[in-house]
Formats: C-alpha cells, sequence, structure tokens
C-alpha cells in the first residue's frame, strides 16, 4: 500500500495522504469512534457485509457506482461483489481470498499421512498426530474470530450454504437454530475434547501470532486461517513457506449436504467517506490503492491476492489458492462480517464459548437466533 500511496503523490503532488496503519481489532474501535464521534478519516477500510452495510445506511460511506464505470471491468465478480449493497457500489478491493487448511507438509511426509478430502480423513490424520505428540490443529482464539473460521465451515459442510442465508434473510423457515449450526458446535467440541486444539486457545492471541508460532515451530500440524497466512508465513517464517506449507480445501462431510466448492472467504473493501471535502481526489487514489500495479505488489510482496484482474502468479502455493477461488461456486463471507455488528458479536461470544465448553450447541444456537429476531425480525 505504501508504493501505491506513493505513486498516487508523486501524480499529485498538491494533494497530501496521511495513512495510518492499526492492528485488525483495535482498528475496528478507533474506526466506530471516528465513524460515530465526527472525525473519519477520507478513506477507510470494512470488511463488506454487515460493517460496510451499517456504514452506509448511516451516510458514513460515499456511493462510487457512476465514476467506478470507467474501471470496474479491472475487478473480479468475487471482488466487486462485497463491494456493493444492492445495485450501488461502495468500494473497491484490496485483498481477497478463500480460507484453507494449512498443514505441515513435513508432518504429512513424517508420519505418512495423505491429503484428506473427506472429514472423516482429516480426523484420522488429527488422531494420528495427536497420538504423537503433535497438536492437531494451532488455535489462537482470543480474538474469537479465529475459531469462527470452523464454525463457518462446518456448518456449510453439514447443511451447505444456503441454510445461513435463508436463516439470515429469514426465508424459507430457517433459523439460527438449524442443526446445521448445532452439529458444527457439537463437532467443535467432539474437538476440543478429543485434544486437537493447544490448551488455552481462547487465551490465545492470533493477531500477536501465538497460534502460528505453534505453527511453525512444528509443534502443531495445521491451522485453518484466512488467505492472510499465506502472507504471514511468507513474512514470519520464510523457510518453512518454502519448504513445509501446504493447503487444502476445508474437507467435505460425507452424506451432508454441503460441497468442497463451497468456500469460506472475503476480503477488504475501501471506501471513501460520505462527507469527504475531496471525492474526486479520494476517489482517484481509492483506484490507485486496488489497481493491477497494487494487485501485482500484494503478490509479490505479501502472498496476499486482491479482487484485480490480471495478476500474473509464479508461487504454486498462491496459484493454488487463486484456483479455489476462482473455482468456488459459493464464496460464503465470514458470518461475523456478513451480519450487523451486533448480531456478529453474538456470533463470536457463542463460537468462543462452544470452544470453551461453556455452553452447549444448542443454547449457543438459540441465543444467536434470539439476537436474530431482535436485529433481523422473526423467520417466515
Amino acid at each position: 500500500m505504501e508504493k501505491a500511496i506513493a505513486r498516487y503523490q508523486a501524480a499529485n503532488p498538491n494533494v497530501k495522504v496521511v495513512e495510518q496503519a492499526i492492528e485488525n481489532d483495535p482498528y475496528k474501535t478507533k474506526l466506530k469512534t471516528a465513524m460515530g464521534g465526527g472525525n473519519p478519516p477520507d478513506l477507510f477500510i470494512t470488511w463488506g457485509g454487515g460493517w460496510m452495510e451499517e456504514f452506509i445506511k448511516a451516510g458514513k460511506v460515499l456511493d462510487i457506482s457512476e465514476p467506478v464505470k470507467a474501471v470496474a471491468a479491472n475487478y473480479l465478480d468475487p471482488g466487486l461483489s462485497i463491494s456493493k449493497l444492492g445495485d450501488k457500489v461502495y468500494g473497491l478491493p484490496i485483498t481477497l481470498g478463500p480460507s484453507s487448511v494449512y498443514y505441515n507438509r513435513q508432518l504429512y511426509d513424517k508420519y505418512g499421512l495423505k491429503v484428506p478430502t473427506t472429514l472423516a480423513e482429516f480426523e484420522h490424520n488429527c488422531d494420528v498426530l495427536k497420538a504423537n505428540g503433535i497438536i492437531p490443529i494451532a488455535l489462537g482464539n482470543a480474538s474469537k474470530w479465529p475459531g469462527a473460521i470452523t464454525f463457518i465451515y462446518l456448518s456449510m459442510r453439514y447443511g451447505g450454504a444456503q441454510v445461513f442465508i435463508d436463516a439470515f434473510n429469514r426465508e424459507n423457515g430457517k433459523t439460527f437454530e438449524d442443526e446445521s449450526f448445532v452439529k458444527a458446535g457439537a463437532k467443535i467440541q467432539e474437538w476440543v475434547r478429543k485434544g486437537y486444539y493447544p490448551e488455552g486457545m481462547n487465551g490465545i492471541n492470533y493477531d500477536t501470532g501465538g497460534s502460528r508460532m505453534l505453527f511453525y515451530s512444528g509443534r502443531a500440524a495445521h491451522i485453518i486461517q484466512t488467505n492472510g497466512l499465506l502472507g504471514n508465513t511468507r513474512n514470519e517464517a520464510p523457510d518453512f513457506f518454502k519448504n513445509n506449507l501446504g493447503l487444502f480445501k476445508f474437507p467435505v462431510i460425507e452424506g451432508a449436504k454441503g460441497s468442497a466448492d463451497e468456500i469460506v472467504g472475503g476480503g477488504n473493501v475501501i471506501h471513501v467517506y460520505g462527507g469527504t471535502k475531496y471525492p474526486k481526489e479520494a476517489f482517484d487514489l481509492l483506484v490507485v490503492l486496488s489497481d493491477l500495479e497494487y494487485g501485482q505488489d500484494m503478490i509479490n510482496g505479501s502472498s496476499m491476492i486482491t479482487g484485480v484482474k490480471g495478476i500474473q502468479i509464479q508461487d504454486t502455493l498462491i496459484k493454488q489458492q487463486y484456483d479455489v477461488l476462482m473455482g468456488a461456486k459459493v464464496m460464503q463471507n465470514f458470518y461475523d462480517q456478513y451480519m450487523p455488528p451486533a448480531l456478529a458479536e453474538v456470533h463470536k461470544d457463542t463460537t468462543q464459548a462452544l470452544f470453551g465448553l461453556t455452553m452447549t450447541p444448542a443454547q449457543a444456537a438459540k441465543l444467536v437466533e434470539a439476537k436474530a429476531v431482535e436485529v433481523l425480525g422473526p423467520a417466515k
């Protein structure tokens, strides 16, 4: 992003761009405060979904549907889709990608394990690893969202992606007490009781790298994470990235409704503040911060896929991830990003409680549904 800003500054010397980098969770708090306090930045980043929608409804996001027509053809459809509300465009994608199961190839070779395609095969691998003193799955769940990725995948594999959409839209009689959500919670608790996760996982901070270090060191064999794990590994453990890192799609559950081509993913969208004094300058910067040169720099420098067309990918892992994205029939945004924030917090709280064994799957589902009725209305 620094290179893109420098390019913009060179072409627009009369415009001063001030960048502020903030970690994920503190950023969410600071952005809400700035929006509520009347001092928002001219450009800001969201994850699409409920976060974006809430700001749009509050008049905080500039509708760029008209000027974006000149550049829309440069972007992938999944990237533009997370930047839209209805038919209107409110931003441009700066990252985009699926979540995967990342694994240590050296450990798989050592214990004669095969890349699984079904959940039963994955559990077999985890059992073998556990028996040999390896933590099957690294997880740092202090901020709640890392564990939620597994919950989302499991619920999709049990019920198919449409169940969540129907429950969210309050359609077809579906609710957040659907058996797919309850089964997902039950499977998580089964894995916790079997010792698949590190002790104290709900106290381990992902942002500061606790779970990643378990993975890089070989103490843990898998980590279920976003596309950002590729960039993290490349920067934090380059030898591991080169020699040990592998990835595969979250396995399917035999006899269940979900498909391997239904993926959990998302990205970041950059927006212009609705009340900016500099709409043209801000939009022009928006384009530079998401264009092909930026996208190529992101792939080369941090292994991050962006929403722009035309990038050249040399690394086989990143190409594999990109092909998963392009081949997906459905890319479900993270529930906590798709939902309105009030509902998202209950989803994250209950999911963390599932990992902590302090709430039953049925209790968790009931709490999420109760908040959904309050926020979204009753199911129809």
